[in-house]
């Protein structure tokens, strides 16, 4: 899974360079053989922002997009939509890729996050259950779906390890939070869809679907499997 996000972000085209950053010895075989840059980092990371500012410490950018593992839909060219975003606010200091919410069980389902965000795009308040919000089917308004797709400027990132986690950070396992709780401004950059992610085992049929169904991801695919 992690080879097939590496490859998909390859395909975007618009990084300097793209590093896999693991504690995980099997992962980091795996990805080597394919030819890949791997990064080792500490097992006590506890959440993968601090995992990424560790990698960062041996690379030489200004900026870092974090694409987590587990984003195996992920398309290249959203993610070029994240770098125009940067570029779009050279100053900023953290933007996080956000979809829109299709149905109402999505506001329940713990392993998808959520967020809050204002009128001009910036990322409030994150949670896993948002199904107690008095909101309208049409649109879901102003919630969004949080996903596993983060940019940092590098002076930033040097400095996150060594912020305190935070109490919502710590009861939601979202590390987004640390950063809206050390009021530092948090940019939403919208995607045209929230793509599932694979953060437990129901979801792979639903991603095999997706895969096989859906003609830009058959299109992402066929040039990853050539």
């Amino acid at each position: 899974m992690v080879e097939h996000v590496r490859r998909r972000t390859l395909l975007c085209g618009e990084f300097s360079d793209v590093v896999v950053a693991t504690c995980d010895h099997e992962i980091a075989t795996v990805v080597e053989s394919y030819g890949g840059r791997v990064i080792m980092t500490s097992k006590t990371h506890q959440a993968a922002s601090d995992r990424v500012a560790e990698a960062m410490k041996h690379l030489d950018c200004t900026h870092v997009v974090n694409v987590q593992g587990d984003e195996i839909l992920v398309l290249p060219s959203d993610l070029a939509r994240m770098v125009r975003a940067i570029h779009a606010e050279p100053m900023g200091s953290a933007w996080n890729a956000l979809g829109r919410i299709e149905n109402r069980r999505e506001l329940k389902d713990p392993s998808i996050v959520k967020c809050v965000i204002s009128r001009s795009g910036r990322i409030l308040f994150c949670g896993r259950d948002f199904s107690r919000l008095p909101l309208k089917d049409a649109g879901f308004e102003p919630v969004r779906i949080i996903l596993g797709i983060l940019a940092y400027s590098c002076s930033f990132l040097g400095s996150y390890s060594s912020l305190e986690r935070t109490p919502l950070e710590m009861a939601e396992g979202i590390d987004q939070s640390r950063i809206i709780e050390h009021d530092v401004l948090l940019h939403g950059v919208e995607f045209p869809k929230g793509y599932l992610g694979i953060n437990e085992p129901r979801e792979v049929p639903l991603i095999e679907r997706c895969l096989s169904e859906d003609p830009q991801q058959q299109e992402v695919l066929a040039q990853i499997l050539c």
